[in-house]
């Protein structure tokens, strides 16, 4: 009995559709819409068929679309849009349509040689939300404070400081300095300020009983200084145990921590970092990494950062010693060793702190 012919499929993820292709070795086509709601999911399930191979780019969507798909057995490879242009340009410039470029491109080259995006669990899911939320929660925060620092410095209260505005308290002993026509506007900031502080606060407790899940791994990370509970749960999320990773140069490639290099015969030049990579892993490392050199037990990536200072300053210094940070909590989770530097009364100290002990 002849064995059913692999397939490609290609889907184009849209907010409210997906446009789907099937192509083979003949020259037919089929084309498919589905709707994105559970409904369309279930009929593009059903649609497919076991030997299909299928892929789509990474989106808000995508996973929820692979995992699906993955329950029916069938496989899926989720793509890396920010590593596509350039392999896009190898095929046939008629092939203007998304669905139709990816369903070529899973169809001649092994899943080896592609870009692909690692399907994240519903818990690493959950948990990359957090990260993103604590994030926009964490900049809304930023801005109220700003707006509300430039009322000062429009009234000329320019004595007035960001550091006088840290707290509710502080706050609002500082907008009572204020002119009449000025606090309306300072109130109402105030108000936004109190209600963002507000549900940083119930982020911050969901990130604590995530962290408390895997209270083994977050014990392991956090014993580097600098390395906190934003940090901790956004390396838990993204890197996870590092078995995808081959090396640690691969899993700082993976946050974006590496130079462009550009080799022309037997000479090699090395440019700035990679403009791609996990961003929400790399803005949480760099200030780790401040944190860390200023830390009285930074040891051996503290004296690195101190040795690149003289020569480089502080901007490169400091993205080296986040890729240096990278490289050795790879090699901690890989192994469960804690960071040498750290003394035990110290890490206690820090453990109890996020309720970890």
């Amino acid at each position: 009995m002849k064995s059913q012919e692999i397939k490609y499929v290609g889907i184009d993820c849209g907010k409210k559709t997906l446009e789907v292709i099937r192509i083979g070795d003949n020259s037919l086509h089929q084309r498919q819409q589905f709707s994105t709601t559970e409904i369309g999911i279930s009929k593009l399930i059903n649609w497919l068929n076991p030997n299909d191979v299928v892929g789509l780019e990474a989106g808000s969507q995508s996973f929820r679309i692979a995992k699906s798909i993955l329950n029916k057995g069938v496989q899926v490879i989720v793509l890396n849009p920010g590593n596509l242009a350039t392999i896009y340009q190898s095929l046939k410039k008629t092939d203007k349509e998304d669905s139709l470029k990816i369903a070529r491109l899973i169809q001649r080259h092994p899943i080896e040689e592609l870009p692909t995006v690692p399907i994240p669990n519903d818990v690493e899911e959950d948990n990359r939300r957090l990260c993103s939320e604590h994030e926009n929660w964490t900049k809304q925060l930023t801005q109220g404070k700003n707006r509300l620092h430039s009322l000062f410095t429009q009234a000329g209260l320019t004595q007035i400081t960001k550091k006088h505005l840290r707290t509710k308290a502080n706050r609002e002993i500082s907008v009572a300095l204020l002119p009449s026509r000025y606090q309306k506007e300072a109130e109402r900031i105030l108000k936004v300020l109190d209600l963002v502080e507000q549900n940083l606060k119930l982020i911050e407790e969901e990130i604590k009983e995530a962290l408390k899940k895997n209270k083994a791994y977050a014990q392991t990370i956090m014993s580097m200084p600098g390395v906190g509970m934003i940090t901790s749960l956004a390396i838990m999320s993204y890197m996870g145990n590092c078995k995808r990773f081959s090396s640690a140069k691969q899993a700082a490639y993976y946050v974006g921590l590496v130079p462009r290099v550009d080799i022309s015969g037997d000479s090699a030049y090395y440019g700035r970092i990679v403009n791609r990579g996990c961003h929400s892993i790399r803005r949480v490392i760099v200030q780790a990494a401040w944190s860390l050199v200023r830390c009285q037990y930074g040891g051996k990536i503290k004296e690195f950062y101190q040795r690149l200072y003289p020569k480089k300053g502080a901007k490169k210094s400091i993205i080296a010693t986040s890729r240096k940070m990278i490289e050795i909590l790879y090699t901690m989770i890989k192994t469960g060793e804690l960071f040498d530097s750290m003394p035990e009364k110290v890490l206690n100290r820090k453990l109890t702190q996020y309720g970890l002990m």
